[in-house]
């Protein structure tokens, strides 16, 4: 018995790929990958971003820690204030100062006004910086400000928050990321009763 093979001639033609099936599915790979590497990167930069705003809040609890603890200075005073001082113009925006509130005359002004105060300069990451300080006072009534100095004295964990000699209830400093499309906000919300949080942006003001 002999067994003929036939071959599909026009199925053989419809085997595999033409150039422009290849270059439609090239094409369509390309722009999948790059709206993954995108949203990719948008989230890293999310993630970073968060993490320095708490890392910012943690810094000002810490302040308050040694503000309640007992935490020598180092002329070994255990007397003294400790406190988180925000700046926004533009030479001191991208970073903040950690300071001790050391008497002066027996007297602490809870303000951050002599260099020697200074405990720590902490530097934001590149791009990023404080955009706006706002201080509200015991009716509510808020206002935009250029520093604020926050300062905890043992042994209560309340907060001194002043701002060009006056003293408010709450503090909203308003951290800013790199770029402009779209504009990334986060709040950093402080009370004269100690609380301390991390809050949205409402697309208006940290607080008001």
């Amino acid at each position: 018995m002999f067994i003929f093979k036939v071959q599909n001639t026009h199925l053989l033609k419809n085997l595999g790929f033409t150039l422009v099936e290849l270059m439609v599915s090239i094409s369509i790979f390309a722009v999948i990958t790059a709206v993954v590497l995108i949203r990719n990167n948008e989230f890293n930069s999310g993630i970073l971003f968060n993490n320095l705003v708490y890392e910012i809040a943690l810094s000002i609890r810490e302040m308050q820690t040694y503000g309640i603890t007992v935490r020598a200075s180092d002329t070994g005073r255990f007397d003294n204030g400790y406190g988180v001082y925000f700046n926004t113009i533009d030479t001191e925006k991208n970073s903040f100062v950690q300071f001790t509130d050391i008497p002066s005359a027996g007297v602490r002004n809870q303000s951050y006004d002599n260099p020697a105060e200074k405990l720590f300069k902490l530097n934001l990451k590149p791009g990023n910086f404080i955009e706006e300080i706002k201080v509200c006072n015991n009716a509510s009534v808020c206002s935009s400000v250029s520093d604020v100095a926050i300062t905890y004295m043992r042994p209560e964990p309340d907060a001194a928050i002043k701002s060009g000699g006056n003293t408010y209830s709450r503090a909203g400093i308003t951290v800013r990321a790199p770029g402009a499309d779209p504009i990334v906000r986060k709040c950093i919300v402080v009370t004269a009763v100690g609380q301390i949080s991390v809050q949205n942006y409402n697309g208006i003001s940290c607080i008001q």
